[in-house]
């Protein structure tokens, strides 16, 4: 597994989507979002995929709940794709599916 962390934007069917890449847990995040600037990287997308990310937790459902949020006050309903099981598991024990709106492909 690869621990570096990043995220790439793409064009999926004509829709932007953010893709986090690596780890994005509670012990890098620090300064992977000194890199990051939501407003500039994830503010037209309407879709974030988790398919590539190698390691979730807590931490990264926080920020998951963060970007809805900023979304959802803009009258947006941001998708969360892509999610581990871990990671749908963690999220069911918190109560969040459907605040996270996470798509079950």
């Amino acid at each position: 597994m690869s621990l570096a962390a990043g995220w790439q934007r793409r064009e999926v069917d004509g829709q932007a989507q953010l893709f986090l890449l690596g780890d994005w847990r509670v012990a890098h995040l620090d300064g992977l979002l000194k890199r990051f600037d939501w407003s500039r990287e994830g503010q037209t997308c309407a879709v974030i995929a988790l398919n590539e990310l190698e390691a979730g937790d807590s931490a990264t459902l926080a920020l998951l709940m963060e970007w809805t949020q900023v979304r959802a006050a803009k009258g947006v309903t941001l998708q969360i794709c892509g999610m581990s099981q871990p990671l749908q598991d963690l999220a069911a024990l918190y109560r969040l599916q459907d605040m996270l709106h996470i798509c079950h492909e």
